[in-house]
């Protein structure tokens, strides 16, 4: 039987892009962290009401653990689902707050349906979560959400889990997979590393860019002083630290 692994990471942290270099490459098996094609095509008819997705996963819960953009439950609280006592292993990806925020901006999502606001008005405004987010109603702003999400990886601690980071995955996608084979003792499905190059969601851009996006820092263009000064009042720099990020002066 596969092993299972279960991914937990925001919206923007490349969950797509590492959850297929594992199907590429690792003998495992991915529980859901999206809602099947029905669900989401009854979605589409019914716009803007995310109530459907959020009751899919809450009557789904104990076969999948969640979205995969939930805050992750605590340990004890997961240990009283069935499903682990089968081998479950847990994936957590964290992005840098800083180029983070500027992705949330450019795709809210379900946050707003109209004029969405400029960025430093974005970052000083309540973020309202969805049900299956696992998450009070309204944060104080997205900024508390990095916070939230990322804080609850590390309460997988004490089950079988591995915390990346996005830029590692680009620094070096074949060594992230040697460290999630070697950390849950998952098998290879070669001895060749095979890569996923073109992008899951922008097929006008590829690894390349993104490597060269991230690794060198280019999103620093996009932050101006005021964002700068927002983002570090709130954001959690001991979380950063742990992490491995510098808070931008």
């Amino acid at each position: 039987m596969k092993k299972l692994v279960k991914i937990y990471g925001e919206r923007n942290t490349n969950t797509n892009y590492i959850s297929k270099l594992i199907q590429l490459n690792l003998d495992a098996q991915e529980l859901p962290g999206v809602v099947p094609p029905h669900t989401m095509k009854l979605q589409e008819i019914l716009p803007g009401n995310e109530w459907v997705r959020d009751l899919y996963f809450y009557l789904t819960y104990k076969r999948n653990l969640g979205w995969k953009h939930t805050r992750a439950k605590p340990a004890p609280e997961l240990k009283k689902y069935d499903i682990l006592r089968s081998d479950v292993y847990f994936l957590t990806i964290t992005k840098n707050p800083y180029s983070w925020l500027l992705s949330l901006h450019r795709r809210p999502y379900h946050q707003y349906y109209g004029r969405k606001p400029d960025f430093e008005t974005f970052l000083s405004s309540p973020w309202k979560t969805v049900g299956r987010e696992n998450c009070k109603t309204i944060l104080r702003n997205p900024i508390e959400l990095w916070n939230v999400k990322n804080s609850s990886y590390l309460q997988l601690a004490e089950l079988n889990s591995l915390n990346i980071t996005t830029e590692s995955i680009f620094e070096d996608p074949r060594q992230v997979i040697d460290n999630i084979s070697n950390q849950f003792s998952i098998d290879k499905i070669s001895s060749e590393f095979v890569n996923c190059e073109e992008s899951t969601k922008d097929q006008s851009k590829n690894t390349t860019y993104y490597r060269d996006y991230y690794l060198n820092e280019r999103w620093r263009d996009g932050l101006s002083k005021d964002a700068i000064s927002i983002i570090n009042e709130t954001v959690d720099k001991d979380l950063m630290s742990h992490f491995g990020y510098a808070v931008l002066p």
